[in-house]
């Protein structure tokens, strides 16, 4: 596995990827959009059904539906990346995408109900809490694995 990671690290070099945990953030343009609408929900609460319409793409879906020049070798080396890195990086993935599924319906509770305030204060808290998430994505993929489940677990 040390061959394959060192292969791997010589082999992105010059890409997108980080040598150090071989990981992209170019992965976290698939949560791009929701959370711009996250931001606009306060001001325009129809948007909600983009928010409900947004689909979740896994590392390997994102990469193989980018048409990235580096897309092939994000892909393949997603295996060999550090499984420390690549462990704390699926953990915040998976509360990302938690977090998005919880959010929605909240949202859309407090929508029916005719709540527009307390909705646009949730969107506003949702998209600031999910830019956080992001931020912590983003520090993992540069080899920072000080995210914990603790963390996560604080979210919710």
């Amino acid at each position: 596995m040390t061959d394959k990671l060192e292969e791997y690290r010589q082999r992105v070099a010059g890409t997108n990827i980080d040598q150090r945990s071989l990981l992209s953030t170019d992965y976290f343009n698939t949560f791009n959009s929701v959370v711009m609408v996250l931001e606009m929900l306060p001001d325009a609460p129809e948007l909600l059904e983009e928010v409900e319409a947004w689909k979740f793409y896994d590392y390997v879906e994102h990469f193989k539906a980018s048409g990235l020049d580096f897309a092939e070798l994000a892909i393949e080396a997603y295996p060999y990346a550090p499984p420390d890195l690549r462990e704390a990086f699926e953990k915040k993935i998976n509360a990302m995408r938690i977090f998005i599924e919880e959010s929605r319906h909240m949202l859309r509770r407090l929508y029916d109900a005719g709540e527009i305030k307390t909705f646009s204060t949730v969107a506003r808290m949702a998209a600031v809490l999910f830019l956080g998430m992001m931020e912590d994505g983003n520090a993992i993929v540069h080899g920072s694995n000080a995210s914990t489940q603790t963390d996560i677990d604080k979210l919710f």
